[in-house]
């Protein structure tokens, strides 16, 4: 038989995956699901990761400069669309942030003050549940 497993110890499977750009290494804290661009103007928390909605893809495109503001102010980014050659995963790297991107529905499996933990290594992103 096996040994029960810790409680702290964080699942093995993620909840969801991704592409990972930018910076890699892993980081827990709350979801913040973004779904218009009003809410990027919110006062983050050191905690946050930021999830953005797909919709919002065309209007950081025309607004990198918002983009760039989020990055600085966060340590991880979810997104349900973007590029490997992007401004999103350029602002990751410059900013040293975690940037996931691709991540299908994240919006819809994740909710806000959710705790979860980002893991990002070379071009695989995954998301795991933890509390």
């Amino acid at each position: 038989m096996s040994e029960k497993q810790d409680e702290n110890v964080y699942p093995l499977f993620p909840i969801l995956k991704g592409e990972s750009v930018g910076e890699s290494g892993e980081f827990s804290g709350r979801v913040y699901i973004v779904q218009s661009p009003d809410e990027l103007s919110t006062e983050w928390e050191a905690d946050h990761i930021v999830v953005l909605h797909h919709d919002l893809a065309k209007y950081l495109d025309d607004n990198p400069g918002i983009l760039d503001d989020l990055f600085s102010n966060v340590r991880a980014v979810i997104a349900e669309f973007g590029e490997s050659i992007s401004d999103f995963a350029s602002f990751s790297y410059v900013r040293e942030a975690i940037g996931i991107i691709k991540v299908q529905d994240a919006t819809h499996v994740l909710e806000n003050d959710m705790h979860i933990r980002v893991v990002a290594e070379e071009n695989i992103g995954e998301i795991f549940f933890v509390d």
